[in-house]
């Protein structure tokens, strides 16, 4: 999980939310979040979909001294993604709009004053660890794996992985393809 990693690097972590509808309760949770774990050191709070500065002030005078709201983001259709009844827009779908949301919303956590308050923690370092030598135990192996628009979301890591453990990767589309 993300609070394995950042304990186990010593990295410290902001807790986004998205806040529409609550005030005290997402003080409560965010305090619960940055609390329920001695090994990680939580930063702040980014407070997604908050509707106004009151609604802001709300959540900033519930939460503890020890939890500070960094951020508040209110609600825009200039960086949302779209989305349909089961899930996101695949990104190939709105290729040229994700680059101008992107930039929307690097200007918009700007704006907010997240990069500034960022930039008073102390850089994490890290050092390479040897790295094991694989053995090419799937030499020989054809692995056939399904990639279309109903079959996209793959793990570029697992097929690194296959592709090193010597197995030959091909690719097949369960919506256009006759045969294997």
């Amino acid at each position: 999980s993300s609070a394995d990693l950042a304990a186990r690097f010593g990295i410290p972590m902001v807790i986004v939310m998205d806040v529409k509808g609550m005030a005290q309760t997402a003080a409560a949770v965010a305090t619960g979040l940055a609390n329920y774990r001695s090994d990680i050191n939580v930063f702040g709070l980014i407070a997604n979909n908050c509707g106004t500065e009151r609604h802001a002030e709300l959540i900033r005078n519930a939460l503890p001294p020890s939890l500070a709201l960094l951020a508040t983001l209110k609600r825009s259709e200039t960086v949302a993604l779209p989305e349909r009844h089961l899930g996101l827009v695949q990104a190939e779908e709105v290729r040229d709009e994700l680059e101008l949301r992107f930039a929307a919303g690097a200007d918009w956590l700007e704006e907010a004053g997240l990069l500034a308050a960022i930039t008073q923690l102390t850089p994490v370092t890290f050092t390479a660890a040897p790295v094991p030598a694989i053995e090419p135990s799937l030499q020989g192996v054809t692995i056939g794996i399904a990639r279309d628009s109903a079959f996209s979301f793959i793990y570029d890591a697992n097929l690194r992985l296959l592709r090193k453990l010597g197995a030959q990767v091909i690719f097949f589309s369960p919506l256009h393809d006759a045969i294997l």
